[in-house]
């Protein structure tokens, strides 16, 4: 059975990729990180992504937590 649950990505808040399949989703992925690995940018803390199926959107892991510093 084929997923319907599909992908944003984003780069320093602005959406860059959005509406992707799970199968564009890991292309993107993939060249975002070979384009890292070249050049630097755009560093993995600089992306998040959010996946839904229509209804729910759901942040990545980074996204809900990204305010977790601690303070002196």
């Amino acid at each position: 059975m084929k997923s319907n649950e599909l992908y944003n990505i984003t780069i320093e808040g602005g959406e860059i990729y959005t509406g992707l399949s799970e199968e564009e989703f890991m292309d993107k992925m993939m060249e975002l990180s070979q384009c890292y690995y070249e050049t630097g940018y755009p560093s993995p803390d600089l992306i998040t992504h959010q996946s839904y199926n229509g209804e729910n959107v759901h942040e990545s892991y980074r996204d809900q937590h990204s305010d977790d510093t601690k303070k002196d």
